[in-house]
C-alpha cells in the first residue's frame, strides 16, 4: 500500500540512558547520559541500496520486489531531520538494472552508480552468464530525474564484469571510483582521469572527511587502517592513527571533527589533524542494537543519526535513530542489574536492549570483561564471580559451570520459575537438568544444540556411548584410516579430555585423575597426530573419505533437523552418535547456542535480575525462536520445540506447467565437500532428533582456560620426546590438584 508523503511515522520518544547512580552501589553520578528516539522510516520499499547524507538531509535510494508482477522498483527518498518530514520519488531504471552507489555533489545534486545486468542464457533457458556495465547518472534533487548519464563500464578496467563497490565526491568535484579489491580510480568532475592508485589489500570503505578528503579503510600490517589518498602523489597517504576498532567499523563524515566513527560498542569523533578522538557513547547504554546498523552520521545540532534494518523471519523493519546528550537528572531513575560476560552474545544484547525499552523499574546494564588483554580479562572476570563485585547475573558461556555451581557462586533458580508460574515440565527437562546440582537449578538456556562424536552404525554398531578406552581400542583395531577430520593433537585432547574435563576432576571431593591410566593413554595416542592440522586444498574432502572408510569418526553439532538431514546424507548410511567419551558412556553433549545465564547468591537485585532471564524462557521469546532462527537451535520451551518440528515436517509446493502441486526443497545445506538439497522432514527424522535430544544431560563449552593452559603447557616437553606419558602426567596431576584444592 503507497504511503502519503508524510511518512514517517513517530513510534514516540524512548527514554533511556544511563541512572543518576546505580541503588545499592556507590558509584558517583554521571552528568550526562544518551537517550535515543526511534523513529519509523517509512518508505515503499523493502531494502535500502546506497545513502548519502549532506548537513542534515538524508538521501536514501531503495528497492522492492514484487512477486507476483517479478517487477523490481526503485525509489529515491529524501528525509529532512529539521522537519521530520520525507519525500519520495519514483526513479526509471532499465530492465536487470540497480543503484549500488550514491554521492552528494557539489551543486547538491545526486550522483548515482548504475548497473545494467545483461543475462546470458543456453538454449534451455539457463543463466550461463551475468555482464555488467555501468552508468554515472546525475539526479536532480528536486524531482529524481536524470540530468546527465555517462556510461562509465571502460574507466573500471573491464567492461564486462565492471562494478563499483565504493565511491565518492571530495570537496573539488572530483570523482572516486574503487572496486572493492585494490583498485582506485580518481576522476575530474568531467571524467577526466586524474590518477589510479592500487593497494595490496581489500578495501573495506571510502569516505569523505569534513575538511573534503578521501580516506580509504582496510585490514594492513597492523590492523585496521585509514589512509587519506593523495593527489598529489598519486597514492596514499599515512595511516591516521588513535582508530581502534572493536568491528564493524564504519567511518562517516563528520560535522564537529574530521569523523564520526562507530563500531560494535562505540561512536566517537575523531581529528584526523591531532589524531584524536571523543568518545560519544556506548551503543548498549543508549539502548541501541549496534548489529542492526547500517549507516550512522552527525547533525549540526550535535545529535546522532543511524538508520537500522532487523528482520523478525517475516518483516523487515527500518528506523532512523537519533541519539541526543541529555543531563542525568532528566532520565527517569530505574535499578540497575549488572549482566557480567566474557562476551555479550548476540541474541542476549538485543534481548537486554528490548528489555530496557520496555522496563520502567528495572535496566541491564552490561560488564564485559575481555578487553585486548584476554588472559587479564578472564582472571579479572574469575575474580568477581567470589566477592562483592560480582554481576548480578552471570554469562556461563565459556565458564567452567561445575567449578561454580558448587562453590555458593550460584543462586537456585527454580523458586523464581515457581513464584513467576513456570512449570519445570513445561521445559526440556534434560537441558534444564544439566544446570542441575543437587536439585537445585543454577543456570537456564534459552536455546541449544547437541554437540557430539559420530560413526557409521556398521563401523561401531548400534551404541549410543563409549569409555576413553573402548574410543582408543576402536582406534587401534583401525590403523591407517583416519581417527578425526583435519586431525591434530589438539582435536584429540579437546574430543577426549577438555570436553569432559569433569572425567579427571570432581569438584565435590577435590579428587584429581590426571594420572590415571586413560588419561596417560590419552597422551600417548595424542602423540602420534601432527602439532597442526593439513588443511592443504589436496587433501580428500569429508564425504569422500566417510564413503571410502578412510575416516572413522567426525564431530559435529546437530542444531537443526535439517542438520541432522544433511549429517545422514553425508554418512549415506545409519550414524551412531557415539558422543564424546567418558566413564558412564554418555556423551552427547548440550551447547547453548543462545546465552546461558545464572544468578549471582550474592547479588542485591535478584528480583530484578529474574525479571529480565525470565523473559529469555517466556512463551513470546521461545516463539520468536522458532520464527527467527528456526535452524540454528532448538527452543528449550516444548511447546515452541513441537512448533519447530511442525515447521520441519511442513512441505513446501510449487505448481508445475501442468497446473500439478510438485514439493520443493527448502534450502540446502553444504559441509566441505558435500551438499545436500533439504526437503519436509519425516516422522522418523523428528523421532531421531528427539532421542539424540533426550540422551544428553551434560553441558558442553565450560572449559576452564586455566586448566586448557596447565596441559598445553606441561604436554609441550612429552611432545618434543623430554618427558614420559607417566612422568607429564604426575606432573599436571600436581598442578591441577592445587588449582582445584584454591578454587572449591
Amino acid at each position: 500500500m503507497k504511503k502519503s508523503l508524510l511518512a514517517i511515522i513517530i513510534l514516540g520518544v524512548m527514554l533511556f540512558g544511563f541512572t543518576g547512580c546505580r541503588k545499592g552501589n556507590d558509584a558517583p553520578a554521571k552528568e550526562y547520559a544518551h537517550v535515543a528516539e526511534y523513529t519509523e522510516f517509512a518508505a515503499s520499499f523493502d531494502y535500502v541500496s546506497a545513502l548519502a547524507c549532506q548537513q542534515d538531509t538524508l538521501s536514501v535510494v531503495g528497492s522492492s520486489w514484487d512477486e507476483e508482477t517479478g517487477v523490481q522498483s526503485t525509489s529515491l527518498c529524501l528525509y529532512d531531520f529539521a522537519t521530520g518530514s520525507l519525500k519520495e520519488l519514483p526513479l526509471t531504471l532499465g530492465e536487470n538494472a540497480h543503484i549500488s552507489q550514491i554521492a552528494v555533489a557539489n551543486d547538491g545534486n545526486l550522483f548515482t552508480i548504475v548497473n545494467n545486468n545483461e543475462y546470458i542464457m543456453n538454449e534451455a533457458g539457463e543463466i550461463t552468464d551475468v555482464k555488467n556495465t555501468l552508468e554515472l547518472q546525475t539526479l536532480s534533487k528536486e524531482d529524481g530525474s536524470v540530468i546527465d548519464s555517462k556510461n562509465i563500464s571502460g574507466i573500471m578496467g573491464d567492461t564486462e564484469y565492471a562494478y563499483v563497490q565504493y565511491f565518492c565526491a571530495d570537496s573539488q568535484g572530483n570523482l572516486y571510483f574503487c572496486n572493492g579489491e585494490t583498485f582506485i580510480l580518481v576522476t575530474d568532475k568531467d571524467m577526466n582521469k586524474l590518477c589510479e592508485i592500487k593497494v595490496d589489500n581489500w578495501i573495506n570503505n571510502m569516505v569523505v572527511s569534513k575538511e573534503g578528503t578521501v580516506y580509504v579503510s582496510y585490514y594492513g600490517e597492523t590492523g585496521q587502517e585509514v589512509k587519506p589518498v593523495d593527489l598529489a602523489t598519486k597514492s596514499l597517504g599515512t595511516a591516521i592513527t588513535g582508530m581502534e576498532s572493536h568491528g564493524n567499523l564504519q567511518l562517516a563524515c563528520g560535522y564537529s571533527k574530521s569523523f564520526l566513527v562507530s563500531d560494535s560498542d562505540t561512536v566517537y569523533t575523531y581529528d584526523a589533524a591531532t589524531g584524536t578522538k571523543d568518545l560519544q557513547f556506548q551503543w548498549l547504554d543508549a539502548d541501541v542494537n549496534s548489529n542492526n546498523i547500517r549507516y550512522v552520521g552527525e547533525l549540526s545540532d550535535g545529535r546522532i543519526w543511524a538508520l537500522s534494518e532487523s528482520y523478525d523471519g517475516e518483516n523487515n523493519t527500518k528506523e532512523l535513530i537519533l541519539v541526543k546528550k541529555v543531563k542525568a537528572s532528566e532520565v527517569p531513575e530505574k535499578e540497575e542489574i549488572v549482566y557480567g560476560a566474557l562476551y555479550l552474545d548476540y541474541n542476549i544484547r538485543e534481548e537486554i536492549i528490548k528489555f530496557n525499552k520496555s522496563n520502567d523499574k528495572y535496566r541491564v546494564v552490561c560488564k564485559e570483561y575481555t578487553t585486548e588483554d584476554y588472559e587479564a580479562g578472564m582472571a579479572q572476570f574469575h575474580a568477581d564471580l567470589t566477592t562483592a563485585n560480582c554481576p548480578d547475573i552471570i554469562d556461563l558461556s565459556g565458564l567452567d559451570y561445575s567449578m561454580y555451581a558448587g562453590k555458593g557462586v550460584l543462586e537456585d533458580l527454580y523458586p523464581y520459575m515457581e513464584k513467576s508460574g513456570l512449570k519445570k515440565e513445561d521445559y526440556v527437562e534434560n537441558v534444564l537438568a544439566a544446570y542441575e546440582k543437587d536439585g537445585k537449578l543454577f543456570g537456564i538456556t534459552p536455546q541449544f544444540y547437541i554437540t557430539t562424536i559420530m560413526a557409521k552404525k556398521s563401523k561401531v554398531g548400534d551404541i549410543s556411548g563409549w569409555t576413553i578406552e573402548e574410543m582408543l581400542d576402536f582406534a587401534a583395531a583401525n590403523e591407517g584410516s583416519e581417527l578425526f577430520p583435519y586431525g591434530n593433537r589438539s582435536a584429540v585432547f579437546y574430543n577426549c579430555i577438555y570436553n569432559n574435563i569433569d572425567e579427571f576432576i570432581n569438584w565435590e571431593t577435590g579428587e584429581c585423575f590426571f594420572d590415571s591410566e586413560a588419561f596417560i593413554r590419552t597422551l600417548e595416542f595424542a602423540a602420534k597426530f601432527p602439532e597442526e592440522a593439513d588443511y592443504s586444498e589436496e587433501q580428500e574432502g569429508i564425504h569422500s573419505k566417510l564413503m571410502s572408510d578412510k575416516l572413522l569418526l567426525m564431530q559435529s553439532s546437530v542444531s537443526s533437523v535439517q542438520e541432522l538431514q544433511m549429517l545422514q546424507g553425508m554418512f549415506g548410511e545409519e550414524i551412531a552418535y557415539v558422543g564424546y567419551p567418558n566413564s558412564d558412556r554418555s556423551g552427547n553433549l548440550i551447547y547453548s547456542s543462545g546465552g546461558s545465564m545464572g544468578m549471582s547468591a550474592r547479588s542485591k537485585h535478584k528480583d530484578g535480575a529474574w525479571e529480565f532471564m525470565k523473559t529469555l524462557i517466556s512463551e513470546e521469546y521461545q516463539a520468536s525462536l522458532v520464527r527467527e532462527h528456526g535452524n540454528w537451535g532448538f527452543p528449550i520451551k516444548k511447546s515452541a520445540l513441537e512448533a519447530q518440528f511442525e515447521m520441519d515436517m511442513t512441505p513446501v509446493y510449487y505448481t508445475d506447467e501442468n497446473g500439478k502441486q510438485v514439493e520443493e526443497m527448502k534450502t540446502s545445506w553444504g559441509y566441505d565437500d558435500f551438499n545436500i538439497d533439504i526437503y519436509a522432514a519425516t516422522e522418523e527424522e523428528i523421532k531421531q532428533v528427539k532421542e539424540l535430544i533426550a540422551s544428553a544431560d551434560k553441558l558442553s563449552g565450560n572449559v576452564n582456560e586455566q586448566l586448557v593452559n596447565i596441559v598445553t603447557e606441561e604436554t609441550e616437553a612429552f611432545f618434543k620426546g623430554q618427558k614420559s606419558a607417566a612422568d607429564t602426567a604426575g606432573v599436571i596431576q600436581n598442578r591441577i590438584q592445587i588449582y582445584v584444592n584454591e578454587n572449591r
